[in-house]
């Protein structure tokens, strides 16, 4: 007997998703051979049984030829059932083989009446007899041999254990889904192709191609790379197949759920007073010991608990007493009870399968979530979904201005084809845990404090450091009372010996109320902290104070700092993986009693998934001259771009010449004047032989500068930008809402020492576009030929950083008006800050519209709308709000295009982690551009994939997810694959493959430009208003609309 799926419970069988045709089956009659299954190809024991495809394994082979999935490696514990990347051949197996087996293909197409079934090969009809049917799917019971992913019905017989990814306990006899074979075992090989008119075979060795007509017996060829795709389930999205096939470890661990219970039950915490509530986790578990009686629950730290067992609920209110740090105590009061809905179905996460993304079990997840983190929080400061572990002695990665980088495990459920655990490692900046006059010694001052020093000049670098964070204040030991935190304000306004208060109707200075209770002040000339509610004027001496450890901070960090930060943070893969692999050890969540108790335990390495890997487009330049992209780039030796426009640009240098200060050498900007002149002739840019060279002393002079340009109809002004004066931001206003003149800015540094071919050049490709010239466009590919008439369209909305509330967002829309996906027109708008759908996208799409119309004397047929910028939950608004808004445009333009609509998400933590180490050709070891995973770890009802489109330059790559949510014109998954893979060649800035697609890329710094156009603003009450004022000159947008990049 075939053993049952002990990791289901029976209840959850899910239906079939169609009912596999019935095959024509011969029962293995007393056939108990041991219970070791075939990966794949139905190799079932006895004689006459035909070939079942994909995943499926089949039971008791009596000596079958060949071999599966290569040598059996021994599961280590908690990770069963995942093959190393590459998989090594065991040295046995090809006996000769059995009669009448119809071996299985690749993902080769079977013409009629052959039996036997190939992976994803679609069977023709009216084919004979075929036993066991590939795919993931589910069987009716009473068949033998059963496919991938189905359940196991019950009483079936002599079927010898099932696929599918599911993990198997140790000393069980039948390996689980992905797991290897052990030697001198009988059985085919994993996927291989087999061609045709092969007589009864010995099953080949691991992945290889067999040749036609070969005889019983076959020789074992070296193992081969190309490992064909997993097959799918059938009746699920259909996932793309085109590109080199591959593997590649991905930063999730398998979930092992099997011990789990069916239901746990969710209560509401409630805790008074509700401050300060980081002492929460501690009340509760005060209270779990207490009145629970050590009942096993798993705490969110501020409304919400769950647990497997029901909770002994008494309704009185329970006071607990907990201690901080610093010996203060301070009382809570808990209270537990039941919410209106308190049974969470946990077995929703196994079968959730069947249900579309938003839909996710959702409830179930939450609770997962929170179980997941149990293990963290005792030993990690919880920022956002991470948890950062306190540097080691001796081991802080300063950045600078009083900060440490510290490193903290990420972790989140995600829904593949089964939960996932994501683990990553995030980075983040704390203030470093040091006395006040320290911080000031080393960073706010960088001098010795002494009874001179004098706060009043440094005030302004000092306070922004200071305000918003919490510091220890400790009592002189007169005082005899416990240290307490308090959050900083400010600093006060005078020094402590001049600062006063009032005491019972006496003023007094801070100095001399220390010194009525026997403290003398070190530093009676520095100001006070100004401390706790604004209200109450607590002023504390900064010789008093040391900056709290561990107080993670909402704010932007500096330029600095992000430099130090990115210097730390970028590592190879290799390295990035030992980082978790580190953390997960620290954290040990397989030995953590909540976890236990709900019956999970976590593997303790990465899952393996296949991958594709896409052909990079070729690049078209001038006078039909190709380019290869190769690793993510191209190099454009002796071409010219492929559509400059043809007259003599008028071009003016305007640099600043201030009174007084450093001036830039006019020499030098004659020399920028030639170099320009000389390299925009071999690339085809037309400019006129002397560019007008003017100077500007300050930002009113700039206008007057600008009004003289407009006037004598200069086409483009390179605008150097001084280290001190008129700002980038200046510049840009005055140039495009008040002048419209076309500008380009270069900083004076780059001017004074960075000139050379390679500079000139990048400049060059952002001036032809803004010039409205093409830069290039791809070849198209006559096998998969690219969609004609389309507009791309890509949207952003950038918000502002947590602590500027009161400015708005910004949403910046790009579109393609040529035939090549290679010329864009803009729109920006203001809406209000941190709304995340946009707005106005029916005025916007109707302007977009018609610039395309006049360019191209007709509407589109296709919109391929890449919108960035959007959380999973915020899906559904993008479909109702901004979609509505584009079919309302259309109607209005009296079109109907069919519109394709991929959300673009860079904020994940799914990384791939290839197999070998960095190279001098790939330094930081990353998988290589066009790699595409849709398998296992995308939602099995949801058009989604992950995509590399780039190299990266540092660090570890990350991937772009990519959502389909809405596809009038059914696309083709892999048309759609390639052309998203395409467009991030189209970005005019740089020769190289960007990480998401230009039209994405494009909307991204229009929202930017947008954003430059508020700089000087503070207020902004009627946004209608505000935008009117910053109204783009509509005469610059119509003659250079590409002016943006």
């Amino acid at each position: 007997m075939g053993k049952k799926n002990k990791f289901k419970p029976e209840a959850e069988q899910p239906k079939p998703a169609a009912p596999a045709p019935a095959p024509q089956q011969q029962q293995q009659q007393g056939h108990q051979a041991a219970p070791r299954a075939s990966t794949s190809s139905g190799a079932s024991g006895s004689g006459g049984q035909q070939g079942g495809g994909g995943w499926q394994k089949q039971g008791g082979q009596g000596g079958q030829g060949g071999q599966g999935w290569g040598g059996q490696q021994k599961p280590s514990q908690g990770q069963q059932g995942h093959p190393p990347l590459q998989q090594q051949r065991a040295q046995s197996g090809n006996q000769q083989g059995q009669q009448g087996q119809g071996g299985q293909g690749g993902y080769q197409q079977r013409p009629q009446g052959q039996q036997g079934q190939g992976g994803y090969g679609q069977r023709p009809q009216g084919q004979q007899g075929q036993g066991g049917q590939g795919g993931y799917q589910q069987r009716p019971q009473g068949q033998q041999g059963q496919g991938g992913y189905g359940q196991r019905p019950q009483g079936q017989q002599g079927q010898g254990g099932q696929g599918g990814y599911q993990q198997r306990p140790q000393g069980q006899g039948e390996p689980g889904g992905y797991q290897q074979r052990q030697q001198g075992q009988g059985g085919t090989g994993g996927y291989q192709q087999r061609q045709q008119g092969q007589g009864g075979q010995g099953g080949p060795g691991g992945y290889q191609q067999r040749q036609q007509g070969q005889g019983a017996q076959q020789g074992r060829g070296p193992p081969q790379q190309q490992q064909p795709l997993m097959p799918q389930i059938p009746g699920s999205i259909k996932r793309g197949t085109i590109g080199k096939p591959g593997q590649v470890a991905v930063n999730y661990l398998d979930i092992d759920m099997s011990k789990m219970p069916p239901k746990a039950y969710h209560y509401d915490v409630k805790i008074m007073p509700e401050r300060p509530k980081k002492f929460f986790r501690q009340a509760f578990e005060q209270y779990r010991i207490d009145q629970l009686q050590g009942a096993v629950a798993a705490f969110d730290g501020r409304a919400s608990c769950y647990s497997v067992d029901k909770l002994p609920l008494k309704t009185q209110n329970s006071e607990v007493t907990v201690t901080d740090r610093n010996g203060r105590t301070l009382k809570y009061t808990v209270e537990i009870k039941e919410t209106a809905d308190s049974e969470v179905d946990l077995k929703s996460l196994n079968n959730y399968m069947t249900e579309r993304i938003f839909d996710k079990p959702m409830r179930a997840m939450q609770c997962m979530e929170v179980v997941m983190a149990s293990p963290c929080h005792n030993k990690a400061i919880r920022a956002g979904r991470s948890f950062f572990k306190m540097a080691e002695p001796g081991q802080r990665r300063e950045l600078d201005d009083g900060y440490e980088a510290l490193v903290g495990l990420y972790q989140a459920v995600m829904l593949g084809d089964k939960p996932f655990l994501n683990v990553d490692i995030s980075h983040k900046s704390f203030p470093i845990a040091m006395p006040v006059i320290e911080y000031l010694e080393r960073y706010g001052l960088k001098a010795k404090i002494n009874n001179t020093t004098n706060l009043d000049h440094s005030r302004r670098y000092i306070e922004p450091f200071l305000r918003g964070i919490n510091v220890v204040y400790t009592p002189p030991q007169s005082f005899a009372t416990a240290p307490r935190v308090y959050k900083v304000n400010g600093l006060s306004q005078s020094p402590a010996s001049s600062q006063t208060f009032e005491q019972e109707g006496k003023k007094l200075t801070i100095v001399d109320y220390f010194k009525s209770r026997n403290f003398k002040l070190q530093f009676p000339q520095l100001h006070c902290l100004h401390v706790g509610p604004p209200a109450k004027n607590i002023l504390l001496p900064i010789e008093l104070c040391t900056i709290e450890a561990g107080q993670p901070l909402n704010r932007k960090d500096g330029a600095t700092q992000v430099a130090n930060m990115i210097k730390f943070a970028a590592t190879s893969t290799n390295e990035r993986k030992a980082k978790i692999m580190h953390l997960l050890n620290f954290f040990q969540h397989n030995l953590d009693p909540t976890i236990s108790r709900f019956g999970i335990r976590i593997a303790n390495n990465f899952i393996v998934v296949s991958t594709r890997t896409l052909n990079a487009p070729q690049v078209e330049y001038q006078g039909n001259k190709w380019c290869g992209v190769r690793n993510g780039s191209w190099r454009m030796d002796n071409m010219r771009f492929l559509e400059p426009k043809q007259k003599a640009h008028k071009w003016a240098i305007v640099y600043c010449d201030p009174p007084y200060g450093r001036k830039l050498h006019f020499s030098q900007v004659g020399d920028f004047e030639r170099q320009m002149f000389n390299q925009s002739k071999t690339v085809n840019v037309t400019l006129a032989d002397k560019a007008e060279i003017r100077t500007f002393r300050d930002d009113r002079n700039l206008d007057d500068v600008f009004y003289d340009l407009k006037r004598s109809q200069h086409d483009l002004a390179f605008v150097i930008i001084p280290q001190a004066g008129a700002s980038y931001d200046t510049i840009k206003q005055k140039a495009e809402l008040q002048h419209g003149i076309l500008t380009q800015c270069i900083k004076q540094f780059t001017v004074e020492r960075k000139l050379n071919p390679q500079t000139i050049g990048n400049i060059l490709l952002k001036v032809n576009s803004k010039l409205n010239g093409i830069n290039h466009k791809l070849k198209d590919d006559p096998k998969l030929p690219m969609l004609k008439n389309a507009m791309y369209l890509g949207a952003d909305v950038t918000h502002p950083s947590p602590d500027q509330c009161e400015i708005p967002s910004v949403v910046g829309v790009a579109a393609s008006h040529d035939p090549y996906g290679a010329a864009y027109n803009m729109q920006y708008r203001l809406q209000r800050s941190a709304l995340e759908e946009i707005e106005d996208m029916e005025s916007i799409t109707l302007a977009h519209l018609r610039v395309y119309q006049q360019y191209r004397k007709s509407y589109p047929e296709h919109i391929l709308y890449y919108r960035d910028g959007v959380s999973d939950g915020q899906f559904p608004k993008i479909k109702n709000e901004e979609l509505k808004g584009i079919y309302a445009a259309c109607a209005k333009a009296g079109c109907k295009p069919k519109v394709c609509c991929v959300i673009v998400v860079k904020r994940h933590h799914t990384r791939f982690f290839p197999n070998g180490e960095p190279s001098q050709y790939n330094k930081f070891n990353n998988v290589d551009p066009g790699t595409v995973v849709d398998r296992t770890i995308v939602h099995p009802n949801e058009m989604q994939f992950f995509m590399v489109s780039h190299q990266s330059i540092q660090g570890t790559a990350k991937p772009t997810r990519y959502n389909v949510i809405e596809n009038t014109g059914n696309l083709d998954i892999d048309l759609l694959q390639q052309l998203t893979y395409n467009l991030c060649h189209m970005f005019p800035r740089c020769n190289r493959s960007v990480s998401y697609p230009a039209p994405a890329y494009l909307a991204h710094l229009v929202a930017a430009r947008g954003r430059v156009y508020l700089t000087g603003s503070t207020r902004f009450l009627d946004l209608k208003k505000e935008y009117a004022k910053r109204t783009i000159v509509p005469e610059f947008m119509k003659t250079n609309p590409m002016y943006f990049v």
